[in-house]
């Protein structure tokens, strides 16, 4: 069984909530890490409660040397690399600039948002498995029957994690499990994006943010992607 588990599951474990052996003695899982892992580190360089050496060989206990990459596909790939190595990677300018990029803005998102004119109050209790088909006919109506994955099909967020982006921004500007609105908050729903990007080729998601779980669902659902979405809590009792 292949696992991935959210960066908030890490947290819990570096607080004493669950221990490695939590999930180290769960038989037949393997766990898996992400390069979405590393960046989310090295955005709290500086933090004195966040231990870089700390969470690196966290992530070295539970996982080995397995890694997820994209490598520019639309769905990801599994390599071997050990966390240190892959921090080396991931620490240059770059990863800082296109943080920068994500929390400006996607002109791509907004000016969708703007053609959909979402009434927000219709997503109330709505279930995660109904939320994007009735985006999908929102789109329908205001685009001339085209539907959501026909119109990003034709933009450069079709493929990839800039699909989960885009599904996770849509689904926050309707208001289904919307994030408190911060500074932060389109960093952080970049990487929950990534996340669910990331865990698609697993058996099992383990995040213990709602939001998080709910949106993933959605988009899950809608991609037809049988990854199992729960929280820690769920997955120990297992």
């Amino acid at each position: 069984m292949k696992v991935y588990m959210d960066n908030n599951v890490l947290v819990d474990i570096e607080v004493g909530k669950y221990s490695v052996e939590d999930f180290t003695g769960m038989s037949g899982a393997t766990y898996y890490y992400s390069d979405a892992h590393i960046n989310e580190l090295l955005e709290a360089k500086g933090n004195p409660k966040v231990s870089q050496g700390g969470r690196l060989s966290l992530i070295s206990q539970l996982c080995g040397c397995n890694n997820i990459l994209t490598g520019g596909f639309e769905t990801p790939e599994i390599y071997e690399k050990e966390p240190v190595e892959m921090y080396r990677l991931c620490d240059t300018p770059m990863r800082a600039f296109i943080v920068q990029q994500v929390n400006t803005g996607d002109d791509l998102f907004m000016e969708l948002r703007e053609k959909l004119d979402f009434d927000s109050t219709i997503f109330n209790n709505v279930s995660p498995e109904l939320v994007l088909g009735m985006i999908d006919e929102r789109v329908k109506q205001k685009l001339n029957n085209m539907d959501l994955l026909t119109y990003l099909r034709e933009t450069e967020a079709y493929g990839g994690k800039p699909l989960y982006h885009t599904l996770f921004n849509l689904i926050d500007s309707a208001n289904y499990w919307g994030d408190k609105k911060t500074l932060h908050s389109n960093v952080a729903r970049l990487y929950d994006a990534a996340h669910a990007y990331f865990a698609q080729i697993c058996d099992v998601l383990v995040t213990n943010d709602k939001r998080m779980r709910a949106k993933t669902k959605a988009v899950y659902s809608f991609l037809d992607v049988n990854t199992s979405v729960v929280s820690t809590n769920e997955y120990l009792e297992v």
